[in-house]
């Protein structure tokens, strides 16, 4: 299988990152907020408007080349036979962490507009971002609780 060999370091590099991507997101619904609320910080707001995405960009890239062992070596071995609330919980993070990025990834292009976008266009910058934040939150602390049952 590939990357089996170096799974471990991997699975520890993705919750690296994770932590990188829930602040990184955190920050910029913060500063989305901030200026939904006419407290302008543009030059914060495009900064994490890039770390926050790509830093998502490499955790899903980190989760996919560690699928194939975890969808053998734990989904397959236990999971799917001795948890199956595991497998679902698993299912759910993953689909989260898709919608998280689109809706960060959303919030940070509309948030990069050169103009100051109109009141109503701040706090729509600011739902998408504070949602992407809370749906990576989520995704986080249930990866977590996932790898604590049983780690790649």
């Amino acid at each position: 299988m590939i990357f089996e060999s170096i799974a471990r370091p991997m699975l520890v590099l993705h919750a690296i990152v994770g932590f990188t991507a829930v602040f990184s997101t955190t920050h910029h619904a913060a500063y989305s907020l901030l200026s939904a609320l006419g407290r302008q910080n543009q030059r914060a707001l495009r900064r994490f408007g890039w770390i926050a995405p790509s830093a998502l960009i490499v955790q899903v890239l980190l989760g996919l080349a560690l699928y194939p062992t975890y969808r053998v070596r734990v989904r397959a071995a236990d999971f799917e036979h001795n948890a199956p609330f595991f497998t679902q919980l698993f299912d759910f993070k993953e689909h989260l962490a898709a919608l998280s990025l689109a809706l960060v990834i959303a919030a940070a292009l509309a948030a990069r507009i050169k103009e100051l976008p109109s009141k109503e266009a701040r706090w729509s910058i600011a739902a998408l971002s504070c949602t992407g934040a809370l749906f990576v939150w989520t995704a986080a602390v249930l990866g977590l609780c996932v790898t604590a049952k049983h780690p790649v």
